[in-house]
């Protein structure tokens, strides 16, 4: 089995800020490499970067200056995704794993379109509340990333996943990487992405922190529940079995948060940046057209968030 060496990430937000942590502290001397365009890498290069109020140095550096990576780690905005994914092509060849840290549904599959679905280990990260302003990343619950092979690949997709998610896991418990093998990986994304299509567009359209969207009683709580629910429905059309059991179990991990904190939709609004929206929203009224099921929940959302945006 080949040992893994070298980790690569795409996207300097909170989760790659948060999971780059263990492979700087643990994977030896300029891991992670941070992939960016040259006009990216000056501007970064003269930032001073904190994680909880301590000073880090992240190794950035070009596509043209970068060797190619044993793991690519893709933590994008949404909608940089496809853009991103070029800026990184050099540093992918046969033999590198792609793990998307973005918290959508369908990052897989735009990511293996571009470079093999035999490459594209998926994943969902749960249980963290980083948040990023500017170059400062401040976070209390440092999460897991929970990954796994889909059990929709075909028999010899699932071979080569395998083996693949085999040396990333040896690699992961080297490095203190916080991690869980995830059996049933397509199930466990659909609780995430349910939860944060509620969540995290709920406190962007109210601009209000985790703890008020949790108000039992409160407006924010009937929308973001509503939305959630519009989730299971598509989710349950695609043989998922994600309802009201995953909904309130999820929702208990999000009041188990900091109460104050704000999922990136909320500090994408407060910092005038545009939205991941379409991921959340977007997606689902689309799934819902192509699968027949209503989603006005996620509809007026999706409208507010647009409707904010534009007054930037």
């Amino acid at each position: 089995m080949k040992e893994i060496k070298r980790v690569d990430i795409i996207g300097m937000g909170a989760l790659g800020l948060l999971f780059g942590t263990p492979v700087r502290e643990n994977g030896g001397e300029g891991q992670p490499q941070y992939i960016m365009d040259a006009e990216r890498k000056a501007r970064h290069e003269k930032e001073v970067y904190t994680i909880n109020g301590e000073e880090v140095h992240l190794h950035m550096v070009t596509p043209e200056e970068a060797q190619p990576a044993d793991i690519l780690l893709v933590g994008l905005k949404y909608p940089g995704l496809k853009a991103g994914l070029e800026t990184a092509a050099p540093c992918v060849n046969d033999d590198t794993i792609i793990i998307s840290l973005m918290n959508g549904v369908d990052s897989e599959e735009i990511i293996a379109e571009r470079f093999g679905k035999d490459k594209v280990l998926y994943s969902v990260s749960q249980e963290m509340d980083a948040q990023r302003y500017g170059s400062k990343m401040v976070y209390s619950q440092a999460g897991r990333l929970f990954i796994g092979v889909p059990h929709t690949a075909d028999e010899e997709t699932q071979k080569i996943l395998t083996e693949k998610l085999d040396r990333v896991c040896a690699y992961f418990d080297k490095v203190k990487f916080p991690y869980k093998r995830e059996e049933n990986i397509l199930y466990r994304q659909w609780c995430k992405y349910m939860v944060n299509t509620g969540c995290n567009q709920t406190t962007m359209v109210f601009d209000k922190p985790y703890g008020d969207c949790l108000k039992d009683g409160s407006l924010e709580y009937a929308i973001m529940i509503s939305a959630m629910r519009e989730v299971c429905l598509i989710a349950q059309k695609k043989g998922i079995p994600v309802g009201e059991k995953e909904l309130h179990e999820y929702t208990d991990i999000l009041r188990g948060l900091d109460p104050n904190a704000v999922p990136s939709m909320g500090q994408d609004r407060r910092q005038k940046r545009k939205s991941e929206v379409d991921m959340f929203s977007g997606t689902i009224m689309r799934y819902g057209r192509e699968l027949g099921v209503a989603t006005p929940v996620n509809d007026y959302l999706n409208r507010r968030v647009k409707e904010i945006e534009a007054e930037y």
